[in-house]
Protein backbone atom coordinates (compact mmCIF):
# COMPACT_ATOMS: atom_id res chain seq x y z
CA UNK A 1 0.00 0.00 0.00
CA UNK A 2 1.08 3.12 -0.88
CA UNK A 3 0.13 6.05 1.46
CA UNK A 4 0.07 10.07 1.84
CA UNK A 5 0.66 12.07 4.64
CA UNK A 6 0.29 15.47 6.14
CA UNK A 7 1.35 17.47 8.84
CA UNK A 8 -0.04 21.00 9.72
CA UNK A 9 1.86 22.47 12.11
CA UNK A 10 -1.09 24.56 14.35
CA UNK A 11 0.99 27.63 15.08
CA UNK A 12 2.17 29.59 11.65
CA UNK A 13 -0.69 26.63 9.54
CA UNK A 14 2.16 25.55 7.92
CA UNK A 15 1.56 21.92 5.59
CA UNK A 16 3.63 19.68 4.81
CA UNK A 17 2.80 16.82 2.73
CA UNK A 18 4.63 13.15 2.11
CA UNK A 19 3.33 11.46 -0.41
CA UNK A 20 4.31 7.70 -2.07
CA UNK A 21 6.14 6.40 1.25
CA UNK A 22 5.27 2.20 0.85
CA UNK A 23 3.25 2.12 3.85
CA UNK A 24 2.35 -1.87 5.19
CA UNK A 25 1.48 -0.35 9.03
CA UNK A 26 1.35 2.57 11.24
CA UNK A 27 0.59 2.97 15.09
CA UNK A 28 1.08 5.73 17.74
CA UNK A 29 3.49 4.84 20.18
CA UNK A 30 4.22 7.17 22.95
CA UNK A 31 2.71 10.38 21.71
CA UNK A 32 4.15 9.80 18.35
CA UNK A 33 3.33 8.17 14.97
CA UNK A 34 5.32 5.72 13.72
CA UNK A 35 4.96 3.51 10.11
CA UNK A 36 7.05 1.19 8.87
CA UNK A 37 7.74 -0.16 5.52
CA UNK A 38 7.93 -3.85 5.91
CA UNK A 39 11.88 -3.22 6.18
CA UNK A 40 12.31 0.00 8.57
CA UNK A 41 10.24 1.89 10.52
CA UNK A 42 10.10 6.12 10.44
CA UNK A 43 9.02 8.26 12.97
CA UNK A 44 6.64 11.06 11.74
CA UNK A 45 6.96 14.53 13.15
CA UNK A 46 9.05 16.93 13.93
CA UNK A 47 9.39 20.80 13.92
CA UNK A 48 11.16 21.46 10.66
CA UNK A 49 13.02 19.95 7.62
CA UNK A 50 16.97 20.02 8.94
CA UNK A 51 17.57 23.83 8.26
CA UNK A 52 17.24 22.51 3.97
CA UNK A 53 14.58 25.17 2.53
CA UNK A 54 11.69 24.09 0.99
CA UNK A 55 10.74 25.31 -2.45
CA UNK A 56 7.25 26.26 -3.54
CA UNK A 57 5.08 27.10 -6.77
CA UNK A 58 1.83 29.20 -7.12
CA UNK A 59 0.68 29.15 -10.48
CA UNK A 60 -2.03 31.05 -11.36
CA UNK A 61 -5.19 30.28 -14.13
CA UNK A 62 -4.96 32.74 -17.38
CA UNK A 63 -6.69 35.47 -16.91
CA UNK A 64 -8.21 38.35 -18.95
CA UNK A 65 -8.21 40.56 -15.62
CA UNK A 66 -12.33 41.69 -16.73
CA UNK A 67 -10.93 43.83 -19.58
CA UNK A 68 -11.67 43.32 -23.36
CA UNK A 69 -8.49 43.50 -25.81
CA UNK A 70 -5.20 43.48 -25.34
CA UNK A 71 -3.37 45.00 -22.30
CA UNK A 72 -0.06 45.36 -20.82
CA UNK A 73 0.47 43.31 -17.41
CA UNK A 74 3.29 46.20 -15.72
CA UNK A 75 3.82 44.33 -12.37
CA UNK A 76 2.49 41.75 -9.78
CA UNK A 77 1.69 42.45 -6.31
CA UNK A 78 2.37 39.85 -3.43
CA UNK A 79 0.64 40.57 -0.01
CA UNK A 80 1.36 39.18 3.02
CA UNK A 81 4.38 38.02 4.81
CA UNK A 82 7.43 36.97 1.94
CA UNK A 83 10.65 36.60 4.12
CA UNK A 84 12.40 35.59 0.99
CA UNK A 85 12.34 36.41 -2.92
CA UNK A 86 10.04 35.04 -5.23
CA UNK A 87 10.22 34.81 -8.82
CA UNK A 88 7.51 36.13 -10.68
CA UNK A 89 7.12 34.81 -14.46
CA UNK A 90 4.50 35.44 -16.86
CA UNK A 91 3.48 34.54 -20.23
CA UNK A 92 0.43 35.97 -22.10
CA UNK A 93 -1.50 33.82 -25.48
CA UNK A 94 0.44 36.09 -27.62
CA UNK A 95 3.71 35.60 -26.92
CA UNK A 96 4.96 37.38 -24.21
CA UNK A 97 7.37 36.07 -21.67
CA UNK A 98 8.17 38.44 -18.66
CA UNK A 99 9.73 37.75 -15.30
CA UNK A 100 10.63 39.88 -12.45
CA UNK A 101 11.70 39.30 -8.58
CA UNK A 102 9.70 40.75 -5.76
CA UNK A 103 10.23 40.39 -1.87
CA UNK A 104 11.60 40.18 1.16
CA UNK A 105 8.61 42.00 2.35
CA UNK A 106 6.44 42.22 5.50
CA UNK A 107 7.06 39.93 9.17
CA UNK A 108 5.01 37.36 10.81
CA UNK A 109 2.12 39.28 12.05
CA UNK A 110 2.78 42.52 10.54
CA UNK A 111 1.75 41.75 6.48
CA UNK A 112 3.62 44.03 3.75
CA UNK A 113 3.64 44.23 -0.09
CA UNK A 114 6.38 42.94 -2.27
CA UNK A 115 6.14 43.98 -5.84
CA UNK A 116 7.44 42.51 -9.15
CA UNK A 117 7.92 44.94 -11.84
CA UNK A 118 8.16 42.82 -15.14
CA UNK A 119 8.94 44.23 -18.87
CA UNK A 120 6.69 45.17 -21.89
CA UNK A 121 4.39 42.56 -23.54
CA UNK A 122 1.00 42.70 -24.74
CA UNK A 123 -1.50 40.13 -24.65
CA UNK A 124 -5.78 39.44 -24.19
CA UNK A 125 -5.08 36.96 -21.24
CA UNK A 126 -1.95 36.38 -18.81
CA UNK A 127 -1.07 33.26 -16.76
CA UNK A 128 1.33 34.28 -13.94
CA UNK A 129 3.20 31.73 -11.71
CA UNK A 130 5.83 32.65 -8.59
CA UNK A 131 8.00 30.13 -7.07
CA UNK A 132 10.47 30.75 -4.14
CA UNK A 133 13.54 28.66 -3.17
CA UNK A 134 15.04 30.16 -0.23
CA UNK A 135 12.83 29.06 2.20
CA UNK A 136 11.95 32.06 3.33
CA UNK A 137 8.21 32.19 5.19
CA UNK A 138 5.31 32.66 2.94
CA UNK A 139 2.29 34.19 4.01
CA UNK A 140 0.35 35.00 1.18
CA UNK A 141 -3.36 37.07 1.37
CA UNK A 142 -3.36 38.46 -2.46
CA UNK A 143 -2.16 38.54 -5.04
CA UNK A 144 -3.01 41.26 -7.74
CA UNK A 145 -1.70 41.66 -11.37
CA UNK A 146 -1.52 45.62 -12.98
CA UNK A 147 -3.11 45.13 -16.46
CA UNK A 148 -3.42 48.25 -18.29
CA UNK A 149 -5.51 48.37 -21.22
CA UNK A 150 -4.50 48.69 -24.39
CA UNK A 151 -8.03 49.36 -26.43
CA UNK A 152 -8.53 52.97 -27.28
CA UNK A 153 -12.41 52.50 -28.27
CA UNK A 154 -14.48 53.85 -25.25
CA UNK A 155 -15.94 51.55 -23.13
Amino acid sequence: MSGIGFSLELESGALTCLAGPAVVAACRHGGRTVVSDGARLYHLGGNDDDGAAIPWRLALPATDGGLPGPKRLTHVAQEGTLGGEAAVAAASEAGAALDGVAGPSGEPGLPGRAVARLGRGSGTTWRVALAGTDGGALDLGAVVLALVSLDRRPA
